[in-house]
């Protein structure tokens, strides 16, 4: 069954609009009668019509007046529009009809089949259209569609492809980590093996004591350098801003870098301009990017290179500029060198040790001191050049670097290790008593509790990854008890920001980082 057309009737007699109402009873539409131009235009302003029967001679607004005001309105100008008269038949008449856009114009009386054949012509036609129209929105609904479907796909596909990098990256960190602290293990192992076999005092013992030392050091430099890589992906990284003197955290820089530099035979030239040089900075994140840009150059440049570290004033931004000599940053890494895990000679940098953390680490220090950094290199082998803008002022609040305190080894303390692991309890046990301190041992939560309990130490080494019962809860159940005396400290492999707030709302007065910084469990057994 056709869908009903609306068409509008206009005659100023009621008996004229009911006859035509009759006459169409049958083509299938739905009719709204005006009898006056006025609201017929009210009409208009309501709804379309597929078609307007229009009375010539009413009062006020005659219909010509009637279709020259549709004609005047764009929603309504195309509306068909067919005269009725009993009047004139003057072609005069019949000519200004069609001027003002008629499509018929017929004589009453009226011949019922002649209004019923055109009325449905008209019908028909504005069914044909409406459909064209809706076929059309439905064209436009679907290419639009369509083009949105495309997007998405390249959308997926270019985060498809930087899942697959990210994903590639991925495996080259873990292939390069594995290979990273594999190295180590090695000495390690063959020194232990010497320790078992060498006696006493010998030239071999020594020389495997300070190899294992050198490894155990690389060991905890490539640990810090996953947690850096954590800190950077976990947008954890925190700064502690202080005025500096520039000069001394270069200094710094240099001190730290020169194991490498003294490695490759590289000589490090430093210009700094005349006077003090001050800068509200974190120090150590500041002495971190400088050495993070110089053993980056120390690795790619050849043995015997100069390089040379440039600092200068410029207006309220301080530049320090790294330049070499070496290899240089292949075009198309140029754009990314400053991403994580991003290598620019993969088999070169393997070999030379890094899990390509350093140059995203300075970007992003850089960022966090409201400053920037940029890489300049006219291609492989014209050397390279880093520069790091920071500005003078920052506008966080700035701490005062409180002074580090003597370090006091030598006071006898009574001291309890709790750790499941039996080989962290008894190195760290014979540590402290070598050094003249009580030592007591617990691996577990409940046997730690039963311990300080009974026994009252001075300072209780506490695990936090205990199993059962763990460091935290232990801490949270000896706060509770009105007679406890000794302090406690957290042992444990995770040294994030939220790690040490947990450990001190928990009780703790102090949260170690294992491996264990002797210098600072002195510190602690000192006060």
């Amino acid at each position: 069954m056709e869908a009903p057309v609306d068409i509008l009737l206009v005659d100023d007699n009621p008996n004229n609009l009911l006859a035509l109402e009759a006459l169409l009873s049958d083509i299938g539409a739905r009719f709204v009668k005006a009898r006056s131009g006025v609201d017929a235009l009210k009409c208009l302003l309501e709804q379309d019509f597929a078609l307007i029967i229009l009375d010539i001679q009413m009062p006020d607004m005659d219909g010509f007046e009637t279709a020259a005001m549709i004609r005047g309105r764009e929603r309504s100008r195309r509306i068909p529009i067919i005269f009725l008269t009993a009047f004139n038949r003057s072609d005069t008449q019949v000519h200004r009809g069609y001027a003002l856009g008629a499509v018929d114009f017929l004589f009453k009386p009226i011949v019922p089949e002649i209004l019923r054949s055109k009325v449905a012509v008209f019908a028909d036609l504005y069914r044909k259209t409406e459909e064209v129209r809706r076929q059309a929105e439905q064209l436009r609904v679907a290419e639009r569609q369509a083009h949105e479907r495309r997007l998405a796909v390249a959308e997926l596909e270019a985060r498809a492809q930087v899942l697959a990098e990210a994903d590639r990256r991925k495996d080259e960190f873990m292939a390069v980590m594995a290979h990273e602290l594999r190295n180590p293990l090695t000495p390690i192992a063959t020194a232990l093996e010497t320790l078992r076999r060498a006696q006493p005092g010998t030239l071999q013992l020594e020389r495997a004591r300070q190899a294992m030392e050198r490894q155990v050091q690389h060991l905890v430099r490539l640990v810090d350098g996953l947690l850096e890589a954590s800190r950077y992906t976990a947008g954890t990284i925190e700064l502690h801003l202080q005025s500096i003197d520039v000069a001394a955290v270069i200094q710094q820089a240099a001190q730290m870098s020169q194991p490498l530099f003294s490695a490759r035979q590289h000589r490090l030239d430093v210009q700094l301009p005349e006077g003090r040089l001050e800068l509200v900075a974190d120090p150590d994140r500041v002495a971190q990017m400088l050495v993070n840009l110089l053993n980056n150059a120390a690795r790619c440049t050849d043995p015997g290179g100069a390089i040379t570290l440039t600092v200068a004033r410029d207006g309220d931004e301080l530049e320090f500029r790294v330049r070499d000599p070496g290899r240089g940053i292949r075009p198309e890494v140029l754009p990314r060198i400053f991403e994580l895990f991003v290598h620019n000679d993969r088999a070169r940098d393997r070999a030379e040790g890094g899990f390509a953390v350093g140059l995203a680490m300075v970007k992003r220090l850089a960022e966090l001191h409201g400053g920037s950094v940029s890489a300049h290199s006219r291609g492989e082998g014209q050397g390279a050049e880093f520069v790091v803008r920071l500005p003078v002022f920052a506008g966080a609040p700035v701490a005062v670097a409180a002074p580090r305190e003597a370090v006091a080894p030598d006071l006898s303390r009574h001291i309890l290790i709790v750790d499941d692991n039996p080989d962290i309890r008894a190195t760290l046990a014979d540590q402290l008593e070598l050094l003249g301190h009580r030592v007591e041992v617990a691996e577990s939560g409940h046997e730690g509790l039963e311990r300080i309990r009974s026994a009252h130490p001075e300072l209780a080494l506490i695990d936090i990854s205990l199993p059962g019962l763990d460091g935290y809860r232990v801490a949270q159940i000896l706060q509770s008890e009105p007679d406890m005396r000794t302090r406690l400290v957290a042992m444990t492999g995770y040294g994030q920001p939220e790690d040490r707030r947990r450990s001190l709302e928990a009780g703790f007065m102090a949260h170690l980082v294992k491996p264990i910084d002797l210098d600072d469990l002195f510190r602690l057994l000192a006060t």
